[in-house]
């Protein structure tokens, strides 16, 4: 089996970053497989913890609510003792202390695809309030734009396109990323 140079083996949590789209989630779960470790949706732990669904919180106190409970869930899901694999939000990079949390206790790994394929993976829209109604390439657009600066500032360890494959062609080629412990 091949391994990776210390450099890039996974130390403490795995951590998922990217636009939505890009994989973050089907990907991570492939990977939480392969390392025999818990996967966490981050979206889901933010539902968990707010009791209500992501529209309701954008519904009854906007983004600055929902990133104020994704924060808080990041803290917690990362406080854990064994390590994870862990999919965030898109925007998850976008707050000073997210970037300071992922870094001190995750490799980050920043999962990119090109805006046309994230359009085509989600779609409509329907269950992602920054998308409903809007055109989803042009909010993609905007939504790239505005946080590449924080994708380069984050604490990353590796990048990976993953618009040419899905995520099942993960799993055998993370064998050459990481060795589960």
């Amino acid at each position: 089996m091949a391994t990776v140079p210390e450099s890039v083996a996974p130390v403490g949590h795995l951590a998922l970053v990217g636009l939505m789209g890009a994989g973050k989630t089907a990907v991570g779960r492939v990977l939480a497989d392969r390392l025999r470790r818990s996967h966490v949706d981050l979206d889901w732990a933010v539902t968990q913890l707010a009791g209500r669904s992501i529209g309701v919180i954008f519904h009854e106190g906007g983004e600055s609510t929902f990133r104020d409970l994704e924060a808080q869930s990041l803290v917690l899901q990362l406080a854990v003792g064994d390590p994870i694999v862990l999919s965030t939000g898109g925007g998850v990079l976008g707050r000073r202390e997210n970037r300071a949390t992922l870094a001190a206790d995750s490799t980050v790994v920043w999962l990119r695809a090109r805006l046309e394929t994230l359009a085509d993976r989600v779609g409509d829209g329907v269950g992602r309030p920054l998308l409903e109604g809007r055109n989803t390439l042009g909010v993609l657009r905007d939504l790239a734009e505005d946080r590449h600066p924080a994708y380069e500032r984050a604490p990353t360890s590796l990048s990976i396109l993953t618009g040419l494959r899905s995520p099942k062609w993960w799993a055998p080629c993370s064998r050459h990323w990481w060795t589960p412990a």
